[in-house]
């Protein structure tokens, strides 16, 4: 194999957190099943090294180098005494994927914060790819939606890392 100076960057790539950010304000997030109109709008980004996002579509990480990348991320939800159910979903240009849903259920959201970690993913994205993470909930009455998502220490975040080249 020759040595190239595209394959040597790559290398020095693999396992660099490449993107981080997380969303210091509240979200609402309306009840139902979950919708790329619900994923989350980045509004504090800590690290871009790429730039793959733009305040323009604050949901959405672009892909801007083909290969593999590593997804990780939770939502943090307010305390709600509606409903029971709390969700996070990998979203790739615009559409849930295969392994990245992540649920809990539970009868104690009443009182604090829940924060449902996404499932970590290694996936193959091309240029132009985009990345959200999308909430869903099911709170209804005695407090119907919008939930919102937490802030402080409870705060959502996504972060991607490169894998490695394809």
């Amino acid at each position: 194999m020759i040595m190239t100076e595209e394959r040597l960057n790559d290398a020095a790539m693999i396992g660099a957190v490449v993107f981080l950010a997380n969303r210091g304000t509240s979200q609402n997030i309306p009840s139902g099943s979950d919708s790329a109109a619900n994923a989350l709008a980045w509004d504090e980004v800590t690290m871009d090294l790429l730039g793959g996002w733009s305040a323009a579509t604050p949901t959405r990480w672009t892909c801007p180098k083909a290969g593999w990348w590593k997804f990780e991320g939770a939502i943090g939800f307010n305390a709600s005494a509606g409903g029971n159910t709390r969700e996070c979903v990998w979203y790739v240009n615009g559409g849930g994927i295969s392994m990245g849903r992540s649920r809990t259920f539970g009868n104690t959201m009443a009182s604090v914060p829940i924060t449902v970690e996404a499932r970590t993913l290694s996936r193959q994205l091309a240029v132009g790819d985009y990345v959200e993470l999308v909430p869903a909930h099911n709170s209804v009455s005695p407090n119907p939606d919008p939930l919102t998502t937490a802030t402080g220490t409870y705060r959502p975040y996504m972060s991607i890392t490169y894998a490695g080249p394809i």
